[in-house]
């Protein structure tokens, strides 16, 4: 197990390189592999899996919230989205447009 989640280390480092240190990224990855015993691949593979799932779902969160910002998109001319923000959720015009739009804040999908 520990070459699997020495696997999730590399991937997770590779992610946050620069592209010139990814080439030695890659070598590790590929010894790391090339040492693995048939349990160890199928462990890793189990883990992959998950890690799509993973992927798969916050991708249908991203999804859903788009097709909000789709279904308001025809009244969002007609609506006054500075009092609407104001009087329900006492916060300004551009907060509003942040969370409709999924906006980052500090790192967070709003």
């Amino acid at each position: 197990m520990d070459k699997v989640n020495r696997f999730f280390e590399l991937k997770e480092l590779w992610k946050q390189s620069a592209e010139a240190d990814r080439s030695s990224i890659d070598r590790q990855i590929t010894e790391l592999m090339d040492s693995m015993t048939d349990q160890e691949v199928e462990l890793l593979a189990v883990g992959v899996q998950n890690d799509f799932d993973n992927i798969h779902q916050e991708v249908a969160e991203i999804k859903e919230q788009l097709t909000i910002r789709e279904r308001l998109e025809p009244v969002l001319p007609y609506l006054s989205v500075s009092k609407l923000s104001k009087d329900y959720f006492n916060k300004s015009s551009s907060w509003f447009y942040q969370r409709l739009n999924g906006n980052k804040i500090h790192g967070k999908v709003c």
